[in-house]
């Protein structure tokens, strides 16, 4: 989304924010997190006690309280969810949106058993279809044949999650592929009138998710054609200022408050910092390396978002009930996310029915399981902690309140003592494999670069070494033994303050992490043969058949607008069922040629072909780059299968790792 962001709205290097400040936020806020999750920072403070002063940016109350949540979940639900598409085209019947038992009281359930925070709904996606009956639209539940068009699935989630302890957020897609006035100056006004009424009529919301996709096909109020939007045309400045007005103590995903974390794969760079240089490029136009990586020093506290699925797509499949994350992926994930200081928000689609999936239900109960198992101790407790410097020789600094477990006192140093040590005496051997590590935010992030060693055999022996902490940093290795363990700091942009360092041990069954189920490269494919219209050398049809993905298929040409369309022609040998076909990107990491519409074809002699089988559009792969499975219902038999490459996200020649067709 590219956006230019008034510095008004935004976090710059200001003094930390006290306590008092913090206790203006709202007060049904404080309560739900108070409440719910006991965050100890907000404790006051000793009016006696000397902290240094802050270094760079610092958080606003409002992001120290998103911070402190750091796991969450997405909820994306609409006509997508019975068109089978994860991105609709804008000309959906309202009727098709008929869930048949939805619980929304299950759902928050469900979250708030796997230790999510809070939930964010896809109030309205890119089709335009609106969750509630917004007074601005006809294209909403208000003409669904759910509840007898009397439903509202925006307020039975909101009030489920206020029933549940979690927090509420709201997406409201900028991009509308239904509306007639799209991409015209009344739209604006349409889309700002729409979040005045979800952010007044449900209560407190804790985000609200600003989606980058902007302009391009759709079906406009009839028009079916291609729109584009210039930079300024949502006209964020004014936008941000509603929400402050009507929400003041929500963070805007995507706007001033936090970031893209650059994929939807759920992983944070390493290091990840907090802080970026917003003003330039702007935020909008960042980098996806920027994004994922931040900036050290950087001019604005704006930290990570890492957004990810449960499953391969973002809306219910039935096809991907067996490609459910397992415990140990998820598991993974939150490493990678919550453990660079940043926050998981994992979706969970509700199928048609308008409840979670039971596959995704059992990986949820495994991750909490298993995060329970290894968090719910902390075997530095109880142990004797002693620093090379505690600022002031204070003891309300003392090496002692960084293993307290109170995330509002910390270790902290001498202005000039950037790079002390601490060491756990522990008291006897102990085995453990995680180690947190978190800054007291409202000084800002401080620490550069740390390392871990164990007392071995009379020495200090180093075992892990990283860059950055902030909010949290959780390392997490082969399992350590020892009496003692030292946390050096290696570099710092000012005196450090630890406020945790805690020893955690996993159940040795999940050390190993699993990897989300693969698209399944169908049926054998043995005796193919396959053929294209165009082909770089070395890059030719074949090795889309080959069952190796990480070769690829790659046209000499075609793949922007008004282009050739590239084919490649895959012979069988012999009569088969076409149950669809499967599409696999590129899986080096590039994302150059990534097709995004096709078209399939099919015939029994290979020169009778007819109209296509199967049209449509690979929604959202330039950002989501998994395999594609495309479903043909009923499923025909032919020889030959064309599959007609007809444009590609970046407009350069169009690529294919694997095209097969599914087995089942």
């Amino acid at each position: 989304m590219a956006a230019t962001v008034d510095p008004a709205l935004v976090t710059g290097a200001a003094r930390p924010y006290a306590v008092s400040k913090m206790q203006t936020i709202t007060a049904s806020i404080i309560r739900a997190l108070t409440v719910t999750l006991a965050i100890p920072w907000m404790a006051e403070m000793s009016s006696a006690a000397q902290p240094p002063e802050p270094h760079g940016p610092v958080p606003t109350p409002r992001q120290l309280a998103w911070h402190a949540l750091e796991f969450y979940g997405f909820l994306h639900f609409t006509v997508n969810t019975f068109t089978d598409k994860e991105w609709g085209y804008g000309d959906e019947n309202p009727e098709i949106f008929n869930p048949t038992d939805i619980d929304a009281d299950a759902i928050a359930r469900i979250a708030r058993e796997a230790g999510m925070r809070g939930l964010i709904l896809t109030c309205k996606h890119h089709d335009g279809f609106c969750l509630w009956p917004s007074k601005y639209t006809e294209h909403c539940v208000r003409h669904s044949p759910w509840r007898d068009g009397k439903g509202d699935v925006v307020r039975e989630i909101s009030d489920a999650c206020k029933k549940h302890g979690l927090l509420f957020g709201t997406y409201l897609s900028p991009w509308d592929r239904n509306h007639p006035e799209y991409a015209r100056p009344a739209y604006v006004q349409y889309y700002r009138n729409q979040l005045r009424e979800l952010l007044t009529q449900y209560g407190p919301i804790f985000e609200v998710w600003f989606d980058g996709a902007n302009g391009g096909d759709g079906y406009y109020g009839g028009a079916r054609e291609r729109r584009q939007i210039g930079a300024d045309y949502y006209g964020w400045e004014e936008t941000y200022r509603i929400v402050r007005e009507l929400q003041p103590d929500a963070v805007m995903f995507s706007g001033p408050d936090i970031r893209w974390v650059g994929n939807e794969a759920g992983i944070a760079g390493d290091p990840c910092w907090s802080t970026i240089n917003r003003d330039e490029p702007q935020a909008g136009d960042a980098s996806r390396e920027q994004r994922n990586r931040g900036d050290r020093p950087g001019t604005h506290w704006y930290p990570a978002e890492c957004d990810v699925s449960i499953r391969p797509g973002w809306f219910y499949h039935a096809a991907e009930d067996d490609r459910v994350r397992t415990p140990e992926n998820l598991v993974d994930l939150y490493f990678k996310s919550v453990g660079r200081g940043a926050s998981l928000l994992l979706n969970l689609p509700p199928d048609r029915r308008g409840r979670i999936h039971e596959n995704d239900v059992a990986s949820l109960r495994g991750l909490r399981k298993i995060l329970d198992a290894t968090f719910s101790r902390d075997l530095a407790t109880g142990a004797k902690a002693t620093a090379s410097s505690v600022r002031g020789s204070d003891p309300r600094f003392s090496a002692d309140k960084a293993i307290d477990n109170d995330r509002g006192t910390y270790w902290c140093t001498d202005d000039g003592a950037k790079a002390p040590e601490l060491i756990i005496d522990l008291g006897r051997a102990t085995s453990f494999n995680v180690v947190s590590l978190r800054e007291h935010l409202p000084l800002g992030q401080r620490v550069d670069a740390w390392a871990l060693d164990r007392w071995a055999d009379g020495r200090w022996e180093e075992f892990a070494a990283a860059k950055a902490i902030g909010n949290r940093r959780l390392w997490r290795g082969p399992e350590i033994t020892t009496d003692r363990v030292r946390l050096r700091i290696t570099a710092a942009a000012a005196c450090p303050a630890i406020s945790e360092f805690a020893l955690h041990r996993e159940p040795p069954e999940v050390r190993v992490a699993s990897t989300q189920q693969a698209a399944t490269a169908g049926l054998p494919k043995t005796g193919w043969q396959a053929a294209a219209t165009s082909e770089r050398p070395g890059f030719g049809a074949s090795l889309a058949i080959d069952g190796n993905p990480s070769t690829l298929w790659q046209a000499a040409s075609g793949g922007g607008d008004g282009a050739a369309p590239q084919d490649i022609t895959i012979d069988f040998g012999k009569a088969t069922r076409i149950r669809g076909i499967i599409y696999v990107p590129r899986t080096d990491g590039e994302t150059r040629g990534l097709v995004d519409k096709y078209a399939i074809f099919i015939s029994r002699d290979g020169k009778e072909w007819g109209e296509p089988v199967a049209t449509g559009e690979f929604a959202n792969i330039l950002a989501n780059p998994i395999a594609q499975d495309v479903r043909i219902e009923p499923s025909p038999s032919a020889r030959f299968l064309r599959f007609r490459a007809l444009h590609t996200a970046d407009g350069q020649p169009p690529t294919a790792a694997e095209i097969g067709i599914p087995g089942r």
